[in-house]
């Protein structure tokens, strides 16, 4: 009889292998809420934000945020019956690199594939104007969510890393519903001017209505 201990013990490792790629491939991309840390989104909001960023070809922000020195930051709107955007823009040897990407589909149903990517060093006074920007929206200090809440319309994602802090807030609608009731003044001029400067061939648009 042939000794069977080896042969289990390769197909042993070869399924904690793959249940370790499984594990590692479902890692949400955006941190979810748990009992032990506040800091995130629902459950529900991880698969669907996650899913986007998988297809942006974008990882976790969050892990930035082990690095004292990281500063980095990553827009997302996601309208239902329009293109996924997402710009990240990364803090580098005093300046920001401003990276954006857009999805083919709709981001309510198919999000599709990923159409088109851009790449932009920001000047010295764009980066002036950027800072200035974050320091308006005080950023960091904006809750995760709000009462504000819809089925349709559009849904913007905003986190951030800052040395080893890591902050992310989501928006229905950001740009409607009086945002100045909603304190989001601030927040949507530093949306635009990342879109405006993003140089992607499309705008953020829900049913061929811009929406900034």
């Amino acid at each position: 009889m042939h000794d069977s201990a080896p042969m289990k013990i390769s197909l042993l490792l070869t399924g904690l292998v793959s249940l370790a790629t499984m594990v590692q491939e479902e890692s949400p991309r955006i941190p979810a809420k748990t009992k032990d840390s506040k800091e995130g989104v629902t459950a529900f909001e991880a698969k669907w934000y996650g899913g986007n960023l998988k297809r942006l070809d974008e990882e976790r922000l969050s892990d930035l945020a082990k690095g004292d020195n990281a500063e980095a930051y990553r827009m997302m709107i996601l309208p239902t019956w329009g293109n996924t955007i997402m710009v990240r823009v990364e803090k580098k040897q005093g300046g920001f690199v401003l990276i954006s990407k857009r999805l083919n589909g709709q981001a309510g149903y198919d999000p599709g594939k990923l159409a088109e990517t851009r790449e932009v060093t920001l000047s010295a006074e764009d980066t002036r104007k950027l800072t200035a920007l974050f320091a308006d929206a005080k950023f960091f200090e904006m809750p995760t969510e709000e009462d504000v809440r819809g089925f349709d319309g559009d849904e913007t994602v905003f986190e951030g890393v800052s040395g080893r802090k890591y902050h992310v807030i989501t928006r229905w609608c950001a740009t409607a519903y009086d945002p100045k009731k909603r304190g989001l003044l601030a927040f949507n001029a530093l949306c635009k001017f990342l879109n405006d400067k993003s140089k992607l061939s499309e705008r953020p648009q829900n049913k061929g209505h811009r929406l900034m």
